[in-house]
């Protein structure tokens, strides 16, 4: 499709527009006895998706299962921490993790965001990795299935193409008439999503509400730390 001019403003899904340590936290509390044990339970979870991240190109190109990724990542990541999972408890931080994550909460200031972009006629739209029925569950608890049409949804499996792969960000601009220069991507995975997007030509808010470190020489458009702040950013 040819470029129409329009702007396009994508989000991430997982920590952008909703905190995932939440639903974590919560499971992690309830399957594991965790008395005398007190993890920093925010760079637990860091880790986990650090391991997710590693873990999921051989989920993609079906050295893993779905099932032994998202166990194997726990494992991987208490382990840091001197906390040793059996297959049993990892499984079950699991089942537990995945049940809460479709009754979560938008970040506090995603919605005003989200509707300022709509009402200005912007093609707006989210870009995930992962399932697809599992990113359209936790979509759906957000209630943002009702603001953004299906066809700007795109996740990485029903795609075939997963961040930080630059081509997933050309697809979107494909599939919506849309220009790498006239698009912008808020996210809060380095890798995923600063490296992805600006490699693919696109602005890129980087989302860091704790402070991390840059993971490599990539600079992003902008830096913010909550949408308070991003509400006040000169985006185009």
């Amino acid at each position: 499709m040819e470029s129409n001019g329009n702007r396009a403003v994508f989000f991430d899904l997982d920590d952008t527009l909703y905190d995932h340590l939440v639903p974590f936290r919560d499971a992690a509390k309830e399957v594991l006895n965790l008395d005398g044990i007190s993890p920093d339970m925010a760079e637990l979870f860091h880790r986990v998706r650090h391991h997710s991240d590693l873990l999921w190109p051989k989920y993609l190109n079906g050295e893993l299962g779905l099932e032994e990724t998202r166990v194997r990542r726990l494992e991987l990541a208490f382990e840091e921490f001197g906390i040793f999972l059996t297959r049993e408890q990892a499984s079950r931080v699991q089942e537990a993790y995945i049940g809460r994550q479709y009754s979560i909460e938008m970040i506090e200031g995603v919605l005003p965001q989200l509707m300022r972009f709509i009402e200005r006629g912007d093609v707006v739209g989210i870009i995930t990795n992962g399932p697809k029925d599992h990113q359209m569950g936790k979509i759906r608890g957000l209630g943002v299935d009702k603001l953004i049409p299906s066809e700007r949804i795109f996740i990485s499996d029903a795609v075939g193409i997963a961040k930080p792969d630059p081509e997933i960000f050309a697809h979107v601009n494909r599939k919506t008439g849309t220009a790498p220069e006239n698009s912008l991507y808020i996210g809060d995975t380095w890798h995923n999503d600063v490296v992805g997007a600006l490699d693919a030509g696109w602005k890129v808010c980087w989302y860091n509400p704790r402070g991390r470190e840059p993971g490599t020489g990539h600079t992003p458009t902008h830096v913010f730390r909550n949408y308070r702040e991003f509400a006040e950013l000169s985006l185009f």
